[in-house]
């Protein structure tokens, strides 16, 4: 999934001084009365009964010794009803602190300290999209809405019924009482939710950046629309027509269309002269859309990760069942942004992980279907220039008084505009910066998860992925008992091009801004259903979908709007799937829990080529290019030779691309350079400006710097351990660093399956692994096999044993099935 998430780890941050500033006494949470141990109170479950107003029949609840809630009533409404009750009792503080970061009213908590977080979700428009969704699904939906609505009625009446305070830590820390919960509660939270999986937003402004500092030749190097490493491992194999439709039949030659620069004045309305006089402006915009607590960019958190899945066809299959395999990375936060449950009644029977504070389950599988999900990374957002007078903005050639809202908090007045292309974010004299997303317009897909919760069959599945969208999209996996396959479902808008050769299209997005006074740059539609990036049973066996090009080159629809992952774990599930012609269940595990770097496989040797020729090395540097000569390319906690490649990457990059962008004064808003570009430049275009002239006195010079560094900061070789450099951190949600988990010692790299990514610093200490798989989950529908695992449990209170009960089997690539464990505790709620 996607990496804007990484907001609500910089949050947790901002919570540690800003709670703890509003609380008057922080030790009163030891006081064994009021404090932390009353917190313990109905949390560490014993067989029992509750009264739970507002059920109309009894509703049965069995937790299993993995900790998973299982509840069987006997209609929708007890059992939406009964899942946000148990919701509630387990992650209530969790789930008001995040509506009310999406609402944009931090500062409510934790005062005038989180006033920028507000204004930021405010000005992107959380709760106006919230409250227009609300609406649109009550007048048009209303049986759907109602499953929103009594999973909200249920978390209140938990509110009601018990001393929530005295359960939950969170309130304690901040002396607060919760409030009460609502539809727009749930909304606003899956409104936040898909911000954070939204393309487009910064990636345009920090795209423009780089070209108005480096230029459009640099920056097709450094990140090209298509990335020459992934031709033949797009997620839906073939050139890149859907349903007979391609760039082809409309007459247009992709080979062509991917030379053209798509910053030129005839792709955006906007003469390259005007955009080259828009740095100031589009720093300023990219910071106000990002969270205010970090600088925006991905240096100081590592490269965006996203998310794995892959499907196996009953060819490619040991017993010829299809099969899945799904690990969305996002933050690792304690309690989880997951919570698992089994749904039961007469029209549900559904098994896997939903969002706290939001009905139904998300990723999961039902007796016949396996469904999960991964971030595609094209445009679902677009910015554009606005040409201003006072209040009012250029369309079409007359100016039109901006709509605007107000609002007060802590006494500030503050004031948002917005032209028809959504949100004025940033603004210069006469000249601003919109920007449209498309969660703007009311998304449906809580509809489509409620449809995928009770689908039986591929079909079924697939037609429920209609009403996914306008919300960001996603890349489905789907698994059924004869059927595995794909499909990017979700709203991407289209813009008409007309190219220099006079042909018109429909394509993704943009690379840079738009002229927002032409109409002819304004969204145009969205890709139709049957021409997303969709395939089933593909000849080959298998499909996987890690962040890449969803599909190749002749695609109708071109996706010049486009960020993808590097591709090194592409590139190694790929090689695995091929190279497993016959896979079961514990081939399954195995890639799943691979902690081998691809892109340190083919950059390694590189290394090595460069630095063989040094003069003479010393004792330590000889030892380090001793163990990158005997490396395997793994990342384990024992190992030296990860800390060697680390630091020598990392020094390497200290002295060229960072060097360079921080001399542009745009390291901050830039994503970083990925490896493969490294990989391909030094192998391609060796006396490149951006290694001084020289690859190999460049990476002779950053491998001695490394040496020296790791000597001074972490002792002889000895100290060398991977996990000496490379922790875990599972922040806890309080903000309180000692009630979070670690940090502690983990597996991993930026590039293998299993992720455990850092930045490239030359620092130590370095910052924690904060991000990786927040679940694993592994499906056989044909054999009734599903397995799963996450890196917490079900509560959100540190006394209990429910905390992080999965965290052990999570640490070592093990996993629970999630169907036939014993039933550990039995709760009735009753009316």
């Amino acid at each position: 999934m996607g990496k804007k998430l990484l907001v609500i780890i910089v949050v947790l941050s901002f919570i540690i001084v800003g709670s703890m500033s509003y609380v008057s006494n922080s030790l009163n949470i030891l006081n064994p009365s009021t404090g932390v141990f009353r917190s313990a109170d109905g949390t560490n479950f014993t067989s029992c009964n509750f009264i739970v107003p507002g059920l109309e029949n009894e509703v049965n609840i069995t937790i299993d010794n993995s900790g998973m809630a299982h509840i069987t009533a006997k209609n929708n409404h007890d059992l939406f009803y009964a899942q946000g009750y148990y919701s509630a009792c387990q992650r209530l503080f969790q789930m008001e602190l995040q509506a009310t970061v999406a609402a944009g009213n931090l500062s409510n908590f934790v005062g005038k300290s989180g006033l920028q977080s507000d204004y930021t979700m405010r000005l992107i428009g959380l709760s106006r999209d919230a409250y227009n969704l609300e609406r649109d699904l009550k007048a048009n939906y209303t049986g759907y809405f109602n499953y929103i609505k009594w999973y909200t009625e249920g978390v209140d009446a938990y509110i009601n019924n018990t001393n929530s305070v005295s359960t939950h830590l969170g309130f304690h820390l901040l002396g607060i009482k919760p409030f009460r919960w609502t539809v727009f509660d749930s909304l606003v939270w899956q409104e936040y939710m898909s911000w954070s999986l939204a393309t487009g937003s910064t990636n345009v402004l920090q795209s423009d950046l780089f070209v108005n500092s480096l230029g459009f030749a640099n920056y097709s190097e450094i990140w090209p629309y298509y990335p020459y490493y992934t031709e033949n491992i797009t997620m839906i194999p073939g050139s890149g027509t859907v349903n007979g439709f391609s760039l082809s039949e409309q007459g247009i030659s992709p080979s062509y269309l991917w030379k053209q620069d798509f910053f030129q004045e005839w792709a955006t309305g906007i003469s390259t002269n005007l955009l080259s006089n828009l740095s100031k402006l589009i720093k300023d915009s990219c910071d106000n859309i990002s969270d205010p607590y970090n600088l925006p960019g991905s240096h100081l958190t590592g490269s965006p990760i996203g998310s794995n899945s892959w499907v196996i066809t009953s060819s490619h299959s040991s017993d010829s069942d299809p099969m899945m395999a799904n690990d969305p990375h996002l933050p690792l936060l304690a309690p989880s942004l997951w919570i698992e449950f089994q749904l039961k009644d007469p029209g549900f029977n559904i098994t896997g992980w939903g969002l706290a504070g939001l009905p139904g389950i998300l990723i999961g599988h039902t007796k016949n279907t396996s469904f999960g999900l991964t971030t595609p990374e094209g445009n679902s957002a677009n910015d554009y220039v606005e040409f201003l007078k006072g209040d009012s903005y250029l369309y079409n050639g007359t100016y039109i008084p901006m709509k605007s809202c107000s609002y007060t908090q802590a006494g500030i007045d503050y004031k948002i505009y917005m032209t028809n292309n959504g949100p004025l974010i940033g603004r210069i004299g006469n000249i601003g910066i919109s920007m449209n997303w498309d969660a703007s317009s009311p998304s449906t897909d809580l509809i489509a998860e409620i449809l995928l919760d009770q689908a039986s069959n591929y079909s079924q599945m697939l037609n429920a992925l209609k009403y996914w969208g306008p919300a960001p999209p996603q890349n489905f996996a789907l698994v059924s008992l004869h059927h595995a396959g794909y499909i990017t479902a979700g709203g991407y808008p289209l813009i008409r091009e007309t190219l220099p050769d006079g042909k018109t299209l429909k394509v993704v997005g943009s690379v840079s801004l738009l002229n927002g006074s032409n109409p002819q740059y304004r969204e145009n539609g969205y890709v139709p259903f049957n021409y997303l990036p969709q395939a089933v049973n593909p000849s080959r066996g298998y499909m996987f979908a890690p962040n890449q090009p969803t599909v190749g080159k002749n695609y109708p629809f071109p996706f010049i709007g486009s960020y993808w992952s590097t591709g090194g774990r592409a590139e190694t599930i790929d090689h695995y799937l091929q190279n497993h012609s016959k896979m079961d269940i514990s081939n399954m595990m195995a890639l799943q829990s691979n902690v081998t770097d691809y892109w340190a496989s083919q950059f390694n040797p590189i290394i090595l080529k460069a630095i063989s020729g040094m003069k003479s090395m010393n004792s330590s540097e000889e030892e380090a290019y001793s163990l990158l000569l005997s490396w395997n390319y793994s990342f384990y906690e024992p190992m030296k030779n990860p800390t060697v490649y680390q630091y020598v990457t990392a020094a390497f990059y200290n002295i060229t691309y960072d060097k360079v962008l921080k001399e542009k004064g745009i390291y901050n808003y830039t994503p970083c350079v990925y490896i493969n570009t490294a990989i391909f430049m030094a192998r391609n275009d060796p006396t490149s400006s951006w290694f001084n002239g020289n690859f190999t006195l460049t990476m002779q010079k950053a491998f001695v710097m490394a040496i020296a560094f790791m000597d001074s900061k972490l002792g002889g070789e000895n100290n060398w351990d991977w996990g000496n450099i490379h922790k875990l951190e599972i922040a806890s949600l309080t903000g309180i660093s000692s009630l979070g988990i670690g940090p502690m010692p983990i597996w991993g790299g930026r590039h293998t399956v299993s992720v455990g990514s850092i930045p490239r610093l030359l620092e130590y200490p370095l910052p924690c692994v904060s991000i990786g798989s927040s679940l694993r989950t592994i499906a056989r529908p044909g054999s009734g096999t599903f397995y799963g695992v996450f890196p917490g449990g079900p509560s959100e209170n540190i006394l209990s044993h429910w905390f992080d009960n999965q965290l052990p089997k999570w640490l070592n690539h093990q996993y629970y099935p999630m169907q036939g464990l014993p039933v550990e505790v039995r709760i009735t709620y009753e009316p």
